[in-house]
């Protein structure tokens, strides 16, 4: 990003780095580098969520971008580390570091006068508990909206889908949503062909109206029988003959009669010429 700007505070003239240009440049580097604002972006291929202050960065990229080897930028970052300027989580696969107090130095005014690399360690532990905490509450929340997921796929990709539906809509709502779509708007609906958790989240579907389900009783559509061949097996609806079939030929017409396959062979009508309304009679049972 080449516009806006940071704050730096007189403070880091008391820093070891001070003496040291290029260590100071790269500081610099990481606190221009860091986004100003929660978004989201796809790391090795999952969509990672980046808080204020953090920069997705691997050995690799910064060590071009500093020209300097990659044992050097990782003594580098453990030094800052130390020095309680960053933190560094891997568990995405690829380095994230996450500029300590960025949100105090960057963003609210410093009215204390308090160095940019010190925070107090009473603050420091505590700030961490209330984001541990937090995160315990929507781990548990989420948990119990995936309990009612019929169609169970892409769990963490739903988590974090899930952690930005929150920040526009309450737990409870959604929940409630979510619980009613799949009582009445789903419930004739195989669960297969209901929509994935993090579909439905991105979406915002929680807007979505309810539809209460019929009162008939779903009566599910018989399914061909699959053979150890791989072929499906089938009847001539008017005359029986098993056949055993290609999948693509399911909605061909029988050789015999002309007519379509049915799943189970259907039962004679005392020898009489078929017509539509016998057939249907026949296939709802009634014949």
């Amino acid at each position: 990003m080449s516009n806006g700007w940071i704050k730096l505070h007189r403070k880091i003239q008391d820093n070891p780095i001070w003496d040291k240009p290029e260590q100071l440049r790269a500081w610099i580097d990481l606190l221009l580098m860091a986004t100003h604002k929660e978004r989201t972006k796809f790391i090795n291929g999952e969509e990672v969520i980046l808080e204020q202050g953090e920069v997705d960065a691997s050995f690799r990229y910064l060590s071009k971008r500093w020209d300097w080897s990659t044992g050097r930028v990782r003594r580098f970052l453990n030094l800052l580390k130390k020095c309680s300027m960053i933190d560094v989580k891997t568990d995405t696969g690829q380095n994230v570091v996450s500029i300590c107090n960025y949100a105090t130095y960057q963003i609210e005014d410093n009215k204390n006068d308090t160095p940019m690399n010190t925070q107090p360690t009473r603050n420091r532990h505590e700030n961490k508990n209330v984001k541990k905490e937090r995160k315990n509450i929507y781990v548990q929340e989420f948990e119990k909206l995936w309990s009612l997921v019929p169609k169970k796929v892409n769990k963490k990709k739903s988590y974090q889908k899930y952690i930005l539906a929150v920040k526009k809509k309450d737990h409870e709502t959604i929940y409630t949503a979510f619980k009613n779509q799949v009582l009445n708007n789903w419930k004739e609906t195989d669960a297969q062909y209901t929509p994935a958790l993090n579909v439905w989240l991105n979406g915002e579907r929680w807007n979505d109206d309810i539809i209460k389900a019929s009162e008939k009783p779903f009566k599910q559509k018989k399914q061909f029988k699959v053979m150890q061949s791989g072929m499906y097996r089938g009847y001539c609806s008017k005359c029986g003959d098993t056949m055993f079939l290609e999948h693509k030929e399911l909605n061909f017409s029988s050789v015999c009669c002309g007519v379509e396959f049915v799943p189970e062979k259907p039962k004679k009508y005392n020898g009489k010429d078929y017509t539509n309304e016998t057939l249907n009679q026949i296939m709802e049972g009634s014949l």
